[in-house]
Order: C-alpha cells, then sequence, then structure tokens
C-alpha cells in the first residue's frame, strides 16, 4: 500500500506537457506498429469525451500523454536491446561461419579457431549480459507501469464515490482512464509477454548455441588433443625411427668395420693361400716334370721288359717244341720195346722151332760170316758215330755254360742235338734191327750147337737185363716226360699260348701220324725180309750145322768183341746218364728262369699296376692343378670383388658418416622443434584452461540468468495474480456502478460497458496468448 500512495502524488502533480506530443502522428508513437494502434484507440476514447468540459478533457489528455510518457523510454531500450540482440547474432553467426569454413578448409591453424571461438563465448556472454540490461529495464518499466495501475485505481475508485454523492463529471474520466489504463497495461502486459517469449526463446537459442558451441569447442579441444596427441605420438614415433636408425647406422659402422677388419685377415689368408699355391702348383709342376720322367724311364723299362718276356717266350715255345720231340721219342722208343717183346716172343717160339732147324744153320754160317764182316765194318761206323757223339757231347758241355748269354744258340744247338739225337735213334734202330738179325742168326747158331745153349741163354738174360736197363731209362725218361708235361701245364697256364700251341701239335701229330704211317711200311718191309730170310734159313740150316763148328770158335771172339761192346755200351749209357743229368739241370735252370719270368711278369702286373695308379694320379694331378688354377681364377675374381666391395663399403662409411651428421643436426633440429612444440602445448593448455574457465563462468551466468528468468516467472505470475484481482474488482466496481447509475447516464454506460468489454475480452486474449507461447517454448526446449 505504500507503494500506491507514493505514486499517487506523481499522478496528482500538474505536469505542463506541449501540445505536439498529442498529435496521433507524433515520432514517439511511431516507433512501433503495435503502439500506433493503441495510440488510436486511446485516441478514439478520448475524442468519445469531446461532450464534458474542457477541464476534463484536458485531464484526460495529461493521463494520455503521462501513460504514453512512460512508456515511450520502454519502447526506446526495447528498439536497443533488440538491435544489440541482432548485432549479437551476426557476431555469433559470423565466428561461427569462418569455424566452419576453417574446419573444411585447414587453412588457419588451430589458435586462431580457438581464438575465435573464446571470442565468439566472449560475444555470447556480452549479448548475454546487454539481454539482461535490456531485460532490467524492461522490468522496471513493467514494475512502474503497475505502480502507475495500482495508483490509477483508488483514483478510479475517488470518481466512483463523487458519482455516488454529487455526481461528479469525472467519474466518466476516471473510468474512461481507468478503461484505457486496463487496455494499456493489457497491450503492455500482452507485448511484455510476447517480449518475454521472444526473450525466452532467445535464451533457449542462445542455451542451444552455447550447448553446440560447447560441444564444438570440446569436439573442438578433443581434436586438437588428439592432433596434438598424434604429433607427439609421431614425433615419437620418428624420434624412435631415428634412434632405431642411428643404433642401426651405428651396427651397420660397426658391422661395417667388423667387415672391414674381417675382409682384411681374409685378404692376407688369401693372400697366403696364394703364396702357398704357387708354391704347390709349382712343387707339382716338378713332381709332374719328375713324374713324367719316371714314366719315360718306365716305359723303357717296360718296353724292355715287353721284350724280354717276348724273348722268353719264344724261348718256351722252343722247350715246348723239344719236349713234344722228346715225347715224340719217347713214344716210338715205346712201339720199338714192344715190337721187341713182340720179337722176343717170337724168338723163343722160334728158339723152339730153331732147335730143330741147327742143321740148316750150318749152311748159312758161311753168310753169317760175310755178315759179321759187314757188321764190324757197322761197328767201326758206330764207334765213329760213338766218336762223333762224343765230341757233341764234349761241346754240349761247352755250350752248358754259355747257356745264359747265348740262349738262341743253345736252341739252335739243341736242334742239332735233336736232329743227331734222331740220327742216332735212326742208327740205333738200325743196329737193334741188325742185332736182332744177328740174334736171330746166333740162336739159329745156337740151336745148331747144343753145346753153346747154355751160353746163348746167358746172353739172353744179359739181352733181358739191357731190355730191363732200356726200361727203366725208358720209366725215367716217362718221369721226366710227366715232369716236363706238369711244368709245361704250369708253363700254358701262365702264358695262355695253348691254342697256338694245339693248333702247332696238331700239325705236329698229323706229320708224326705220317712219319709213324711210314714206320709201320717199313716194319711191313722188314717182316717181309724177315720171312724170306726165315725162309733161306732154313733152306741154310744144313750148311749153318757144317758150319756151326767152324762159327763156334767164331763165337767165342765175337762173345769177346760182344762183351767189349757192351763195356763200350755202359760207357755209353754213362754218358747218357750224365747227359740226363745235364738235362735235369737244364730243367732246372728252366724251371729257374720260369719262376724268374713269372717274378718279372707279376713285376711287370705290378708295375702296370704302379704305372696305371701313376698315370691315374697325374690324371687326378692334372684336374687338381686345373682345378687350382679356377680356384685361383675365383680367388683372383674374388679378390678383385672383395677390393671392389672394401672400395663400396669405404664409401658406404663415408656416405653413413655424412648421413650420421645429417641426422644428428635433424636430431637437433627435431629436439627443437619439440621444445617449441611443448611450449606450444603449455602455452595452449593454458588458453584452454582459459577457456574453460570462462566456459564455466558463461555456465554459471546462465544458471543465473535461469534463476532470475523463473523469479521473473514468478513475478510475472504475482502479476497475473493481482492483474486479475484487479479485474475482478473492476468488474465488481462496474457492476456497481450499473446498478446505481441513473437513466440518463445509460449512453454513458453503455459505451463504457462496451470499452469494458473490450478491455475485459483482450486480458483474456492476452492469457491465452501468453500460455501459448509459453507452451510452444517448453516444447522447443
Amino acid at each position: 500500500m505504500g507503494f500506491v500512495v507514493s505514486s499517487s502524488s506523481f499522478l496528482c502533480s500538474p505536469m505542463s506537457v506541449p501540445s505536439s506530443h498529442h498529435a496521433p502522428s507524433s515520432p514517439l508513437l511511431l516507433l512501433c506498429p503495435k503502439r500506433r494502434s493503441t495510440a488510436k484507440k486511446v485516441f478514439a476514447v478520448s475524442s468519445s469525451d469531446g461532450d464534458g468540459d474542457l477541464s476534463g478533457s484536458s485531464s484526460n489528455r495529461r493521463a494520455i500523454l503521462l501513460v504514453g510518457v512512460s512508456v515511450l523510454p520502454l519502447f526506446h531500450l526495447r528498439a536497443i536491446a533488440v538491435e544489440n540482440l541482432v548485432k549479437d547474432k551476426d557476431n555469433i553467426a559470423k565466428p561461427e561461419v569462418q569455424g566452419a569454413s576453417d574446419e573444411n578448409t585447414v587453412v588457419k591453424p588451430e589458435k586462431e579457431g580457438i581464438s575465435d571461438e573464446e571470442n565468439v563465448v566472449k560475444s555470447e556472454i556480452q549479448g548475454i549480459s546487454d539481454e539482461d540490461n535490456v531485460i532490467k529495464p524492461e522490468i522496471h518499466g513493467l514494475q512502474q507501469a503497475g505502480k502507475e495501475v495500482l495508483l490509477q485505481e483508488p483514483n478510479q475508485s475517488e470518481p466512483v464515490k463523487l458519482q455516488e454523492g454529487p455526481g461528479n463529471p469525472f467519474v466518466s474520466l476516471l473510468n474512461g482512464l481507468g478503461i484505457v489504463g486496463s487496455g494499456i497495461l493489457g497491450a503492455l502486459y500482452a507485448t511484455s509477454q510476447k517480449e518475454k517469449a521472444a526473450l525466452e526463446l532467445s535464451i533457449e537459442s542462445m542455451k542451444t548455441k552455447l550447448a553446440k558451441d560447447e560441444a564444438a569447442a570440446s569436439s573442438m579441444k578433443e581434436n586438437y588433443e588428439t592432433r596434438l596427441l598424434n604429433m607427439q605420438e609421431e614425433q615419437q614415433k620418428q624420434a624412435r625411427k631415428f634412434q632405431e636408425e642411428e643404433a642401426s647406422l651405428l651396427n651397420q659402422l660397426s658391422s661395417a668395420k667388423s667387415t672391414c677388419v674381417a675382409l682384411g685377415e681374409e685378404l692376407r689368408r688369401e693372400i697366403k693361400l696364394a703364396e702357398e699355391l704357387k708354391a704347390e702348383i709349382g712343387r707339382l709342376e716338378s713332381s709332374i716334370t719328375q713324374a713324367g720322367e719316371d714314366k719315360r724311364i718306365l716305359e723303357s723299362k717296360i718296353k724292355e721288359k715287353i721284350d724280354a718276356i717276348d724273348v722268353l717266350q719264344d724261348k718256351v715255345s722252343l722247350l715246348s717244341l723239344e719236349i713234344n720231340d722228346k715225347e715224340k721219342n719217347i713214344g716210338e722208343l715205346k712201339l720199338s720195346l714192344e715190337s721187341k717183346e713182340k720179337d722176343y716172343k717170337s724168338l723163343s717160339s722160334m728158339f723152339v722151332q730153331s732147335k730143330g732147324n741147327l742143321e740148316t744153320a750150318n749152311s748159312t754160317i758161311e753168310q753169317l760170316k760175310e755178315e759179321i764182316s759187314t757188321n764190324r765194318e757197322e761197328l767201326s761206323a758206330k764207334t765213329s758215330s760213338i766218336d762223333s757223339l762224343n765230341e757233341k757231347i764234349k761241346y754240349l758241355h761247352a755250350a752248358n755254360s754259355e747257356i745264359e748269354e747265348k740262349i738262341h744258340g743253345l736252341v739252335e744247338d739243341y736242334e742239332k742235338l735233336r736232329s743227331s739225337s734222331e740220327r742216332r735213334a735212326n742208327l740205333d734202330s738200325e743196329l737193334l734191327a741188325k742185332k736182332d738179325g744177328q740174334l736171330y742168326e746166333l740162336e739159329g747158331k745156337l740151336a745148331f750147337a747144343l753145346s753153346e745153349a747154355s751160353n746163348d741163354h746167358e746172353l739172353i738174360k744179359v739181352l733181358k737185363k739191357e731190355r730191363d736197363d732200356l726200361k727203366v731209362a725208358v720209366e725215367r725218361e716217362i718221369e721226366s716226360v710227366r715232369k716236363l708235361k706238369d711244368e709245361l701245364k704250369s708253363t700254358e697256364e701262365a702264358l695262355g699260348a695253348t691254342i697256338l700251341e694245339s693248333s702247332k701239335l696238331s700239325r705236329e701229330l698229323n706229320e708224326t701220324k705220317t712219319s709213324y704211317e711210314e714206320l709201320k711200311s717199313k716194319l711191313s718191309k722188314i717182316q717181309s725180309e724177315f720171312i724170306e730170310a726165315k725162309e733161306i734159313l732154313t733152306n741154310n740150316l744144313g750148311e749153318a750145322k757144317s758150319t756151326s763148328e767152324a762159327l763156334s770158335n767164331e763165337l767165342a771172339s765175337i762173345k769177346e768183341v760182344l762183351k767189349n761192346r757192351q763195356e763200350e755200351i755202359g760207357a755209353m749209357s754213362n754218358q747218357l746218364k750224365a747227359m740226363t743229368d745235364d738235362r735235369d739241370d737244364l730243367k732246372k735252370e728252366l724251371l729257374e728262369i720260369y719262376k724268374k719270368l713269372e717274378s718279372t711278369t707279376k713285376e711287370l702286373k705290378e708295375e702296370r699296376n704302379v704305372v696305371a695308379t701313376v698315370s691315374r694320379e697325374l690324371e687326378i694331378l692334372g684336374k687338381q692343378l686345373l682345378r687350382d688354377s679356377e680356384a685361383r681364377k675365383a680367388l683372383e675374381s674374388d679378390l678383385d670383388e672383395a677390393t671392389k666391395s672394401l672400395d663400396e663399403m669405404n664409401k658406404g662409411a663415408l656416405l653413413l658418416s655424412k648421413e650420421l651428421e645429417n641426422t644428428n643436426l635433424r636430431t637437433g633440429n627435431l629436439e627443437a622443434e619439440k621444445e617449441m612444440l611443448l611450449k606450444a602445448l603449455n602455452e595452449q593448455k593454458k588458453v584452454a584452461k582459459d577457456a574453460q574457465e570462462n566456459i564455466e563462468d558463461a555456465q554459471k551466468l546462465i544458471m543465473r540468468l535461469g534463476s532470475e528468468r523463473e523469479n521473473l516467472e514468478k513475478r510475472s505470475k504475482k502479476l497475473e495474480d493481482e492483474l486479475a484481482s484487479a479485474k475482478g474488482e473492476i468488474l465488481r466496481m462496474r457492476r456497481e456502478v450499473s446498478l446505481r447509475g441513473t437513466t440518463d447516464e445509460k449512453p454513458v454506460n453503455e459505451q463504457h460497458q462496451k470499452t469494458s468489454e473490450v478491455a475485459a475480452g483482450r486480458p483474456l486474449t492476452v492469457k491465452k496468448t501468453a500460455t501459448n507461447r509459453r507452451r510452444k517454448g517448453s516444447s522447443t526446449s
């Protein structure tokens, strides 16, 4: 109530306002179209009361002017606040567009974006403060308007009281002023509600923008922090890479140094190996020359030994031929012995017959004498042949000493001996045949001479002994032949010349067959002659009996000659034994020669094997020399490559040292850049902290504004309640006025009722619009 009293003095005080303000087209009323309509309506209401006095119209005008003057500052301040809001929105939109362009094109650095965001936040805070400044005078104006309305209500109640008493004409004016004041208050309340809704929308948009700006700032901050973290990680990775590269380069330098040292040592070793290989090559060349000389010497020795082997093979072939001849002779002797045995059997039978034919033998004694003379001649020839044989034996003894030096001469002598032995065998066969004849003759004579039969038996025994001796000698020769055969077999196995010898032997066998057939023919001739002689002897037996007595004397002499001849034959047998001993010695020498041949063949085989091994070794050495030469070439190429690689390694080491220097410089630059980036990061962190603090301050301001808005809402509700109560009182007062009014005042009351209906209808619409705007604001928020 104190507030109403204080404002009533302001209303009652007279004010001199110029007439220019009463014009409906004044510039103050033209600031807003809504104000024009309200002013026109007020002017129309004031003009409808033209029937009153001039004082009433002037008071009404004063009241309207007072209300208009009180409202004009509010319009002016609202226009300034709207202009500031438009400017702030433009300022907010421009940095947002700039920030979006910066993010899309990525031309400006992030520092400028942060500074722009800070400017946007500052501008928004300034806009909010401006809005606060705008809202505060509007709230103050509303308070003043409420005060005026409260002041006007008692003024309205006073004219009512005056009308009740004396019927004051100012009651209508007061009613009009109340109605006009309520209309103005309703319009002002509607405009305040609209402005309040606009302010709420602007605050909500500002909140959304602030949320967006906070989200953008947080996203920018997160992006910037992620970028900074990525930059730090990249820098750390680059630093690690540079450190790893430095470590790898140091390792490469150390490995290169170690490889250089190792290559130097390998070069020294290879040089030593090359020198050793050169020395070995010289040694191998000298050894190869020596091996070539040894090979030549061995080839010459081999050729000599091959020649000696050929000579020995010739000797062996000759010896085999001689052995074959001896075998043939032995065969012939066997045949002759068999024939002699047969002859002995025939002689024994003939001896039985000769006893009966002794008489015929006497006739043949004369012939026998003649034959004895011929026999003597033959014996002389035989003695000469024996002498020649003795000479030959001496010659053979002399040749035995020269056998080792003159093998070919020995072969020729042996052939001569073979021919002489053949002749001797022939002579012996002839002698044996003649002796057989003589034996026949002697047997005939013995048949004729019974007295000398015992002597003939003794002679037969002697002949048997000789035959036995001959058989023993033949057996010995057979044994020697067997031994020779064994030796021949061994020689044949050693030399492997059996095929040639078999062919030769086949030829010789054919020759012996032919000779055997010839001997058979000769024997048949001799048998025929012997038969003829037997016939002659049978014819001459008579004659022989007569001459047997003469011949008995001659037989004694013949016996003596035979004894002498037997002694000569014993000497000859001794000589033959000596010859056999010499032959055995020759055989032993031949065996030794064969053994030497075998040893030489073995040595030759061994030497051939040695030569083959030496040749193989020479081939291997040649291959080794080729390999060594190839290895030497490869080593030389490796040495060249190693020298080239060493040069390249030295060049690489120089390049690496340069790269190390460059990397050290780069690392220094990177460390400086790192320090600069760390400083910039610290500064940006400080800026971010300041921005966070500013954002927190803005949030606090927004919270304050929200609390103030709630207070304003509470106050507006209170004002609405007060308006509703004032409207109820106004209606109550109207009813009272209508009940107490006279009939003269009906038109005026009707007009008042119309105006009151109009004024009463507007606040209801205002309330609806206010509630609708609240709902729209809540839905948008």
